[in-house]
Order: C-alpha cells, then structure tokens, then sequence
C-alpha cells in the first residue's frame, strides 16, 4: 500500500489503540494498522477499525458492570438495541426518514 501524502511505501505495523470513550480510557492492544516510514501517516484498514469497535464495546459494558451501571450485559444490549428500533420507528413516523439512506449506522452496541 502506498502513503497517499508522499507516496512512499506503507508498512504493516502492530500498535495498541488507546481512546478516551464516555470518560474511560479505553486500550485495545496489537492493532494492526499502515505506517509511513518516510510522513508518519497512519492508515487503518476497515476490518481492523470493526476489531476496534467490538473490542471498545466489550470493554465498555464490563467497566459498566464492575460500577454497578448494569446488571447483566445481555440484557443492557437488548434494552439498548429495542431503544434504536424505536427511536427509527418513531424518525421514520415523523417523516425525517424517508428512505433507507436515511437512517443512522449501525452503532456497535
């Protein structure tokens, strides 16, 4: 792969991802990302941006469950995805989803 600012070879590089998120500092380590030897650019590949979200997620839910935020995080998922059907639902009813495109991405939780 190619560096898009200089043009120079990418190498493959294994780096931990460390992102404050909801006010946790969330590290999910051995992400495999490019690097530009000659600019320092760094290029995520999509896969390996899922990897991010998933992992991110699950961290998130047991931090969640070792504060006593949530019970049980299956249920915590379920809750939370019933709350997004709706909140569509309810866009779609009110006419500021007409079409597919439309609507929001999927969140990973």
């Amino acid at each position: 792969m190619r560096c898009k600012f200089c043009g120079r070879e990418m190498r493959r590089v294994v780096t931990p991802f460390r992102r404050p998120v909801k006010g946790e500092m969330i590290t999910v380590k051995d992400i495999e990302v490019y690097r530009c030897p000659e600019c320092g650019a760094v290029f995520v590949p999509k896969d390996t941006v899922k990897h991010i979200g998933r992992k991110t997620g699950e961290k998130l839910l047991k931090v969640a469950k070792e504060r006593g935020r949530i019970r049980d995080e299956k249920e915590h998922l379920r809750k939370m995805q019933e709350k997004a059907v709706k909140d569509i639902e309810d866009a779609i009813k009110k006419g500021e989803i007409k079409k597919r495109g439309d609507a929001p991405p999927k969140v990973f939780t």
